[in-house]
């Protein structure tokens, strides 16, 4: 079974400035059209929460977390 690389990301929540971190997993079965593999998203720290569409959302002040330039 090939090795699934996991990763972990931190972040800001852009309004409160709490600091956080996710926890990813590439799956390797989930191939993209571009033939890149997906990430999973497999968990967020305390005071963060994620969505069905793995969207990462501050408790304390339900700020959306966006990556990159968004």
């Amino acid at each position: 079974m090939p090795r699934r690389h996991q990763y972990i990301m931190r972040f800001r929540c852009p309004k409160c400035q709490r600091a956080g971190s996710a926890k990813w997993e590439e799956h390797g079965r989930i191939a993209l059209p571009h033939g890149g593999q997906t990430s999973i998203l497999k968990s967020v720290s305390d005071g963060f929460r994620a969505d069905s569409q793995n969207t990462i959302h501050c408790a304390t002040c339900s700020a959306r977390v966006v990556f990159g330039h968004g």
